[in-house]
């Protein structure tokens, strides 16, 4: 097979590191293996200086780009993650697999399926202090996750004590603060883009947590196959597993067989396999796109319930890796590569973005077409900005881009930019506004232009003097329409749904 794959990491530092990588790129009949990071690349040229594995020793080379490439980063700063992102929406270089969006995304896309539904954690938006301090008071004790998180990191554990609010954080801190000030601590949460989960005792023997993952990969025929399952076991001062904070890997069935006996163990490996399928099966469906690994994190509950904590699309390999079972690691480098081949032996298109599939709206009143459209913002909320976002995409969102998907959603369908959607509907007066009007904003750079051309920005009118749109300042967000900046750059309202549809 003449084909070149490449491996984008986030830093090419320790080179042993990836020698197994290369033996599996081998194994699979890869011709060379470039590995590199993104700030290597140059879109311009199209050149990609990396490293080669030749003659036992890692050589620095300038190569044209990949046919394939294989993204294992994990992009801890916001540089890395945007030249990621750059490098994944050229056009030109095709990827193994896509990227899911963050959290609040994925908790939708699993929410849509009734079987998968009854296995998730009751979660909910953190938008104000007054959701947090309702669900507080009907759980007791809250987990609150970042909606755009990852590695465990900003997980708090809230919970109500006579007068107090007890604050539980990574790494056994835990502070107290009143009741009264409950409201702004959690506004501050809120601005930096927080979800929420009832509590769950998840500990062995009451000290350690602790929960599995089960990883599901793509293999040499295109299917998902299941490749095995860890569990993870916190330290005792922590909220979370994560080995990256000193959590201990170990051998998934063993441990299940000890703790609940070898016939419920049978039980629940066969469960979390069957559930860890329906899962990636069901993320596909709903972003309409194709994942190549995906690793599903699981708690399990004293009546033996199986919840769902999270679905990462870059399953770290080392947390894969126990004291006694290398093979289970091994595997889980060499299945993708084998779905690489695949892909490259058969020229198996990755599923492109698309327009998103349509509901039929016809029999719908208007206020429960607003309900629907607006439901489906808020789905998506948190998901980053980006300026001139591709149509249909929703890895990310421009503020038109935002109003066109959640429209076209609900079979209704808008033009690309904002000054274009200005120009549908008729105008409101600002006391009049009501829920899922559009309202259309200037931005600086056209404060000075007239008529149609001041307009720059979009959203869409929750009621309340809030609205949703997708800006610069967190992606996705709710915004009140008397914030200093927005209400000084405001136009007008326009109403777009009649009764019978979009004017």
């Amino acid at each position: 097979m003449n084909t070149t794959l490449g491996l984008m990491s986030a830093k090419t530092a320790g080179r042993s590191h990836f020698l197994p990588y290369v033996e599996a790129a081998n194994e699979a009949g890869f011709k060379r293996l470039i590995l590199f990071a993104p700030e290597d690349v140059n879109l311009a040229r199209r050149k990609i200086t990396g490293y080669t594995y030749q003659k036992h020793k890692w050589v620095r080379t300038v190569q044209g780009f990949p046919d394939l490439i294989y993204d294992i980063g994990h992009y801890r700063t916001i540089r890395g993650y945007q030249q990621a992102e750059e490098i994944k929406s050229f056009s030109r270089l095709p990827f193994l697999g896509d990227w899911l969006g963050n959290k609040w995304v994925v908790y939708q896309g699993l929410k849509a399926s009734p079987e998968i539904a009854e296995h998730l954690v009751e979660t909910e938006l953190l938008i104000r202090a007054a959701d947090g301090i309702s669900m507080l008071e009907q759980h007791k004790a809250l987990m609150l996750k970042p909606v755009s998180g990852e590695s465990g990191t900003g997980i708090k554990r809230i919970s109500l004590r006579k007068d107090m609010l007890i604050i539980e954080e990574d790494g056994g801190v835990c502070r107290g603060i009143k009741v009264e000030s409950a409201g702004r601590y959690l506004d501050q949460l809120a601005a930096k883009g927080y979800m929420m989960q009832p509590a769950l005792d998840l500990r062995v023997n009451s000290r350690n947590p602790w929960d599995c993952r089960a990883l599901i990969q793509k293999d040499g025929l295109g299917s998902w196959s299941f490749t095995g399952l860890v569990v993870h076991v916190g330290q005792t001062s922590r909220l979370t597993t994560h080995p990256e904070h000193g959590g201990q890997t170990l051998e998934g069935y063993p441990f299940l067989a000890k703790r609940f006996g070898e016939e419920e163990a049978k039980r629940l490996y066969e469960q979390i396999r069957d559930l860890s399928r329906r899962v990636a099966e069901q993320l596909e469906l709903y972003y309409n796109r194709s994942f190549a690994e995906l690793g599903v994190d699981l708690a399990i509950g004293e009546d033996r319930s199986l919840y769902i904590l999270e679905v990462n699309h870059k399953p770290g390999k080392p947390f894969m890796r126990t004291e006694r079972d290398l093979e289970l690691y091994l595997k889980s480098i060499r299945v993708p590569f084998q779905y690489a081949a695949y892909l490259a032996h058969t020229q198996a298109a990755v599923i492109p973005a698309a327009p998103p599939w349509s509901r039929d709206t016809s029999g719908c009143s208007r206020a429960e077409l607003i309900e629907q459209i607006i439901q489906d913002g808020m789905a998506f909320y948190r998901t980053p900005y980006r300026f001139g976002a591709v149509p249909w995409s929703i890895d990310a969102f421009d503020c038109s881009s935002f109003m066109q998907f959640i429209f076209a959603r609900n079979g209704l369908l808008l033009p690309r930019t904002s000054r274009q959607q200005s120009l549908l509907g008729y105008d409101v007066a600002r006391k009049n506004l009501q829920r899922g009007d559009l309202l259309f904003f200037s931005v600086h750079s056209r404060t000075h232009k007239k008529g149609l051309e001041r307009i720059g920005h979009v959203g869409i009118y929750l009621g309340g003097g809030r609205f949703l749109h997708s800006c610069k300042a967190g992606g996705v967000v709710v915004t009140e329409l008397s914030d200093p900046y927005w209400n000084r750059l405001y136009i007008k309202g326009r109403r777009v749904i009649e009764e019978d549809g979009c004017s």
